[in-house]
């Protein structure tokens, strides 16, 4: 197995002798045009009127995670979008950036728990058995809150006793913090049986080997490390390095699963789910990518 430092997966794949350099430090930001920092920064600006004014012009929308040997829905990832009345429907990847470096992410991630606390309830009341949903949170929420206290407040607040059902999901931004500090509110989270997952794995700025110290539940492939598997030559390194995350140990989901040899290797490899990509071309039928509550919860097992 090539040796796991701080490198992208997709450098090790592409030449397993080559030795790359660590990155000292997380990227400043994201490689953006003027006008779509701009764009970004009205976005999350927007978001923060909102949310100061209680009218909450936001929808969550759901992807299934299937089990990769089963196929059915497992569990949900959940995003919140912003209905702007300037920019329309606007996905998180487009505000995201910009409220973390904030306090409203620690509000927009107290937003997304209680909307997953109150998916959960309706799933439930549908006859859903599902394993958790997804709720993004800040990587704020772990460096500048006493998470443990904040997470158990919360769940008193809205008399929710389940919170295993519950999954805090956390950037690749968050391996690039301090590391002690983000430890211990893992931990914290886990004494309250939360689950927790960091996203983004394998894409170019996320330090793999700073997992090593980092308890979390799962991590989520990024899609252009689950589409190397399909690939001949870089398919055996992406299954090293699930072997590693296996041992850490953490569950896997790999996003973006484009076929159904991708599902069956995934399946061999003890993955715990994956998220079929919009060009899935398999036999498998999917929901919607990105459903509304509704869609999500109407879901039968034999129609997937």
């Amino acid at each position: 197995m090539p040796e796991l430092n701080n490198q992208p997966i997709e450098a090790a794949a592409a030449d397993e002798e080559k030795t790359v350099a660590a990155p000292e430090q997380a990227p400043a930001e994201p490689e953006l045009t003027p006008e779509e920092e701009q764009e970004m920064l009205a976005h999350s600006k927007y978001l923060e009127m909102a949310l100061a004014s209680g009218i909450l012009p936001m929808e969550t929308r759901y992807s299934q995670i299937n089990h990769p040997y089963r196929k059915v829905p497992i569990a949900y990832r959940s995003f919140t979008y912003l209905n702007s009345i300037v920019s329309g429907v606007v996905p998180p990847e487009k505000y995201s950036y910009a409220s973390d470096a904030t306090e409203l992410g620690i509000r927009l991630s107290k937003y997304n728990v209680v909307s997953a606390m109150r998916a959960v309830r309706k799933m439930e009341a549908a006859g859903r058995k599902i394993e958790f949903i997804t709720a993004r949170c800040s990587p704020s929420l772990a460096l500048e809150t006493d998470v443990y206290e904040w997470m158990r407040a919360l769940m008193a607040e809205n008399n929710f006793d389940e919170p295993d059902k519950i999954c805090l999901e956390f950037p690749q931004s968050l391996l690039y913090e301090n590391a002690e500090q983000v430890k211990l509110s893992i931990l914290g989270l886990k004494l309250l049986k939360v689950r927790t997952m960091v996203s983004g794995c394998g894409a170019d700025d996320c330090p793999v080997a700073n997992l090593i110290d980092l308890p979390v539940d799962l991590v989520l492939l990024a899609p252009r490390l689950t589409q190397m598997l399909s690939s001949r030559v870089k398919n055996r390194v992406v299954l090293q390095f699930i072997q590693f995350l296996r041992a850490l140990p953490t569950d896997i989901v790999a996003d973006g699963v484009l076929n159904d040899e991708q599902i069956a290797t995934l399946s061999r490899s003890d993955c715990f789910g994956y998220i079929p990509a919009s060009n899935y071309s398999g036999n498998v039928t999917h929901g919607r990518l990105r459903m509304t509550l509704d869609e999500a919860t109407s879901q039968k097992e034999e129609e997937t």
